[in-house]
């Protein structure tokens, strides 16, 4: 069940395993990047997903790769269980 904060958001991090999920799902032919960022769009032109690319500072802290998929695109929590 999506939170209330949840669901007030365009898009929604999630792991990885969601995000391949999801991507099977989207059919597209458009993907863009730009520094640290990948967007991924539908057909209609609006995007469905986002990836911020792994990285590391000039302190050397290590950041992992974030994904996100458009809110209102994700699957429910049951759905999740039956793709398991």
């Amino acid at each position: 069940m999506k939170s209330a904060q949840q669901s007030n958001r365009v898009f929604t991090q999630v792991d990885y395993r969601q995000f391949r999920q999801h991507m099977a799902d989207t059919y597209t032919k458009q993907v863009k990047g730009k520094g640290f960022e990948t967007t991924i769009y539908d057909q209609q032109g609006d995007i469905q997903a986002i990836i911020h690319a792994a990285s590391i500072d000039e302190k050397g802290n290590c950041y992992p790769a974030e994904y996100f998929i458009r809110t209102s695109a994700m699957v429910t929590e049951m759905d999740w269980q039956f793709a398991a």
